[in-house]
């Protein structure tokens, strides 16, 4: 059977805009909707294996329905100007791949589409897919037509075919026209009957089968009295000519004239790989390069550079088969004072793989050396005089302490984490995406799939052979950006102190966890009852769709404000806090969501991560993720256990230390607001933190006028408000949402924090300013944040980059000095007294927080020692502070 894929152009590009973030090259070009519809293409192209791909596109200018009814669409907000700015990109992405593109004048893609499933209707021999962003062409939908459409952002996807539609709607395809007749359209503008919505809709579908059938009933009112309200009959009467209108705006046209549709035309046929590399190194695709079907290391990139030059140097490859071979190679590195090195892992986490094996890297040769002479290589790592170059190098760090207790001490030069610092913004820092980025090369389809983990020795050598390439012109570019040495102090030197923490781990308390899961479960059920009861209904709490129709339908909860989406009315965390107040149902709700989250991320989950050797949880700390240098965790992820409610404080209970020891926690305070403080040279907030205030207190006493002994607890909790949400541009909206106050007030009170703190406002204006002009921010210690969206022309993605620009220094400061303590910390504890440095170990960094396991009688010392270093890593304009607390378990620290 002949598979026919036809795709909807716009409906993915513009749900692929508002779904992805914004997404720049270097050069400033917008390309988040280029890169969602990439993705989309390339994801369909591999999951439905199609023999035709065709791509159709609206075109500019009204079509019939806008002759045929003024007002069509006429609501629709226009779409930002970036959207319409990657349309061209897109066409150019299509081209390069050889696709079709179906377009005609007057009418909309819709139509296209549908004269294009229309021509295979009835041809068993052929099946078609429809690949869109909203539900429009469900109407087509044939035994042999189905619609590939996306659920959710540009991931979720749902395949619809006759069954799928009555599932989804309780009747066919073919009825679909008729309760959009009924209900109407808002995106479209296409009215339907005023005051039909679609709980209403679908049952006059269900009942009368279609739109003719229920205004021929309705004239038979004696009948029609007995099966619909009063309410619903004047609405069809009334709206009668509304709702023939709007099937006849809703039908898509299935005869466009003139359109000729070559199945030969749009088979799919083989490509100009060089020409899609070109134009993916344009958009800086990277990771998307690795997904186009076909592509290996032989038909890699070549940039403009690569062509000129006449050839390129040829690997070396050989196996270490005895230790005189290894000695030879072992003389040569010293000699050379560079190596680049690769594990051979069996597993991706060190703690269950076996180290197989190395690959070394010495100029244009590379070696294998085997599991059974890696303990001779001690020499090499531990030698302080020697760099050693590689790819995500703090792997190889954990593997090779943890199997063979060789201690990596060489210069590191890590390529993942250079790619990281230059290009902060972006997450495309994996191997395939910095060989591309930097070289223009592809690895092959063999050693991608084995970048962490594998035995394909010929493979993991050309892919190390690439890496070492990548570091003189990474190294370059540091120099250039005058990041080189926040790039080998900072962190390079994290590395080893990220390796032994992710190695050491933390024990969890499984007693703990198991009451925790119960005291969760009982508490939803009580809470379901609850919910249920303030309904006086059942229904299924987690679905979007259910829980709108009881709070907007069946209680009748104000809407305004409330945010509007494809699908109706948000139930969103944010959407629900505006409803705070109105009904008991909503606070019943917000607390029903955060157990079912922590129970579904944490309570249920954590005791499955215990490590069955170590018996401890090994989470991993992500050094290349936070565009600001902070540190993130996965598996679990332990920055987002909730503080503030009593089972997130329960949760953290459950961390512990093991027997004999206990835990010393270590936390900045008000770190961020010294940093402020600082960097605008604010006299006022300077003195405060200098005679060590209340920095809240002092801001009230400031704002409001009156004495620090009069500060109320509503003027201090605003003053904080305003002192955070500084950092991240809130204004007078967003203080009033948080305070309770009016618009008016927080406006007034903004205006006043700033004329308090005229320094603060001045740093913020400066800053803008300097980011616009250098097209960067950077942190006190030159970490840089590259916006180009300060120059975009929408509105919103303007502003968050001036939120941006403001923030990144302040907290990206925050994260290099807590940085710069771990690495300090672990130096002092290193060199100190043996017995402390045997018994203590540093075991986990959350936000502000560093946190290590020492043993009892130690932790007074070592506490001391902890806060003294972090309190004078870096010497601020106004003291660091730094509190400790001592506690068995992570939950209980003050």
């Amino acid at each position: 059977m002949q598979r026919i894929v036809v795709f909807d152009g716009n409906a993915i590009i513009h749900r692929a805009y508002h779904a992805i973030p914004p997404l720049t090259t270097k050069d400033g070009v917008m390309v988040n909707a280029v890169y969602g519809f990439t993705s989309m293409l390339l994801k369909v192209w591999k999951d439905l294996k199609p023999d035709c791909i065709a791509v159709t596109f609206d075109m500019a200018g009204p079509t019939f329905r806008h002759v045929q009814y003024k007002e069509y669409k006429a609501t629709r907000v226009k779409a930002d100007q970036a959207l319409y700015d990657q349309i061209p990109l897109v066409h150019e992405v299509v081209e390069s791949f050889g696709l079709p593109i179906y377009e005609k004048k007057g009418y909309e893609a819709d139509d296209v589409i549908g004269t294009i499933a229309k021509h295979f209707e009835n041809k068993k021999d052929v099946e078609v897919y429809i690949v869109t962003g909203d539900m429009d062409t469900l109407q087509l939908v044939r035994d042999n037509v189905k619609v590939y459409t996306l659920r959710k952002g540009i991931s979720d996807i749902v395949i619809y075919d006759p069954k799928g539609v009555k599932e989804r709607f309780g009747f066919g395809p073919e009825k679909m026209i008729d309760y959009k007749a009924l209900r109407g359209d808002t995106s479209d503008n296409i009215p339907g009957v005023p005051g039909i919505g679609e709980k209403t809709a679908l049952e006059l579908i269900l009942k009368f089968d279609n739109l003719e059938n229920i205004y021929k009933q309705l004239k038979n009112k004696e009948k029609i009295s007995k099966e619909l309200k009063p309410g619903v009959i004047t609405k069809l009467v009334e709206g009668e000519d509304s709702a023939k209108m709007s099937k006849e705006l809703s039908t898509i046209d299935c005869a466009v004239p003139d359109l000729k549709f070559d199945f030969k035309h749009c088979k799919i046929k083989e490509f100009d790989k060089e020409k899609i590399s070109s134009l993916f190194q344009r958009f800086e695709f990277v990771s998307l390069l690795k997904r186009v079907p076909g592509f290996s290391a032989e038909e890699s990139a070549k940039t403009d550079t690569d062509k000129k030059h006449k050839s390129e140097t040829k690997m070396v490859f050989a196996e270490v088969e005895n230790e005189a071979q290894l000695d030879s190679l072992v003389k040569a590195i010293e000699k050379n004072k560079s190596f680049a090195c690769r594990a051979v892992l069996s597993a991706k986490e060190a703690l269950d793989s076996e180290l197989q094996g190395l690959v070394f890297g010495l100029e244009d040769k590379t070696f294998f050396v085997d599991k059974k002479l890696i303990a001779k290589t001690a020499v090499l790592f531990e030698n302080k005089s020697l760099e050693l170059v590689g790819h995500d190098i703090k792997e190889m760090v954990k593997a090779l302490k943890y199997n063979f207790e060789i201690e990596v001490k060489n210069n590191l030069f890590d390529v993942m984490v250079a790619s990281y610092l230059l290009n902060p913004g972006s997450r495309a820092h994996d191997i395939t995406s910095v060989l591309l980025k930097v070289l223009g090369k592809v690895l092959s389809q063999n050693t991608a799939q084995t970048s962490l983990f594998g035995v394909d020795k010929k493979s993991l050598a050309e892919e190390l052979f690439l890496v070492a390439q990548t570091k003189a012109k990474l190294q370059a570019e540091l120099e250039q950006a005058d990041n080189a040495g926040l790039f080998k102090k900072v962190e390079m030197a994290l590395i080893p102190v990220l390796a032994d923490m992710e190695l050491n781990g933390i024990s969890l308390d499984l007693k703990v966890m198991e009451k925790l899961s119960k005291e969760a479960k009982d508490s939803m059920l009580k809470l379901t009852e609850k919910i249920y009861s303030l309904a006086g209904m059942e229904f299924n709490i987690a679905s979007p769709i259910q829980l709108r129709e009881v709070l907007f339908d069946k209680l009748g909860l104000a809407v305004a404000g409330i945010k509007k989406g494809k699908t109706g009315l948000s139930t969103s965390a944010e959407e629900l806090e505006k409803l705070h107040g109105l009904h008991p149902i909503i606070d019943q709700i917000s607390e029903y969501r955060e157990l079912a989250k922590l129970q579904n991320t944490y309570i249920d989950v954590l005791p499955g991560l215990v490590n069955k050797k170590t018996g401890r949880i090994h989470t991993h700390f992500n050094q290349t993720v936070a565009a600001t240098g902070r540190l993130s965790s996965q598996d679990p992820n332990l920055q987002n256990i909730p503080i503030r409610s009593e089972l997130g404080r329960e949760v953290r209970k459950a961390f512990v230390a093991e027997a004999g020891n206990t835990l010393v926690s270590a936390d900045y305070s008000q770190i961020e607001l010294r940093i402020v403080a600082s960097l605008a040279q604010d006299k006022r907030m300077i003195e405060i933190f200098n005679k060590d205030e209340d920095i809240h207190k002092a801001t009230a006493a400031a704002i409001n006028n009156v004495p620090l002994e009069e500060v109320t607890k509503e003027m201090r909790y605003a003053a904080k408000e305003v002192n955070f949400g500084v950092l991240y541009g809130m204004g007078s909206y967003g203080l009033s949402w948080r305070t309770g106050i009016s618009q008016f007030e927080a406006k007034d009170f903004i205006r006043k924090y700033f004329e308090a703190f005229s320094g603060v406002r001045e740093y913020i204006d400066k800053t803008l300013e300097f980011t616009k002009k250098e097209g960067y921010c950077e942190t006190l210690f030159g970490r840089r944040r590259y916006l180009p969206e300060l120059n975009a022309t929408n509105f919103q993605m303007r502003a968050a980059a001036e939120r941006m620009a403001v923030n990144h220094p302040i907290q990206g400061t925050a994260a290099d000095l807590m940085k710069m303590a771990m690495i300090e910390v672990r130096n002092v504890l290193m060199k100190g007294d043996k017995k402390i440095k045997d018994n203590t170990k540093m075991i986990l960094q959350v936000h502000d927080e560093l946190i290590l396991e020492v043993k009892k009688e130690m932790a007074e010392q070592v506490s001391e020692i902890v806060k003294d270093v972090m309190e004078k890593v870096v010497v601020l304009r106004v003291p660091i502070k730094v509190g400790v607390s001592i506690n068995r378990s992570w939950g209980e620290m003050k």
